[in-house]
């Protein structure tokens, strides 16, 4: 892996732009999709194969965090927001996977936590995939666009 894809997945330091963030987001996602798929080939539809798809979901938090923390701080906000999506859709995985929600007649609840994650990956959406990060250095490092930053004086 280079240095430079190393530094996406596994490194909270620094600022991404929403194309780099894009692409790592598709990276993780081709092989969250590419290893579900393997499993369900080689243990076909069980609950092996649900703990299978938990386990890379998991084997993958850290790469997606470290995406989304470094795509908050270039709109100059702290990486740990990241955690507001990670930690309520990783708990009702967890939730589908050992069966407490049953995920072919979804109850209330577990309707209302599905209700909430899909508001706050809306949210993620607009905010890390759409938005522009703010314009020259901020706390987190320099503008990853590499424009110059505008002057704000115009006279």
């Amino acid at each position: 892996m280079s240095t430079d894809l190393a530094q996406l997945f596994f490194s909270l330091d620094g600022r991404i732009g929403r194309p780099r963030f894009w692409l790592g987001t598709l990276i993780l996602l081709g092989l969250s999709v590419a290893a579900t798929y393997l499993v369900l080939v080689l243990v076909g539809p069980s609950q092996a194969a649900v703990a299978f798809s938990a386990a890379i979901a998991f084997a993958l938090a850290y790469p997606s965090y470290a995406v989304m923390a470094k795509r908050f701080q270039d709109r100059n906000k702290p990486g740990w927001l990241a955690l507001v999506c990670l930690v309520p859709v990783y708990g009702v995985n967890l939730l589908y996977t050992f069966e407490v929600f049953d995920t072919l007649s979804p109850g209330p609840v577990a309707q209302a936590f599905d209700a909430v994650i899909v508001l706050i990956s809306i949210w993620f959406l607009v905010e890390l995939g759409l938005l522009r990060g703010s314009q020259g250095p901020n706390a987190y490092g320099p503008d990853p666009s590499g424009e110059p930053q505008a002057d704000a004086d115009l006279g």
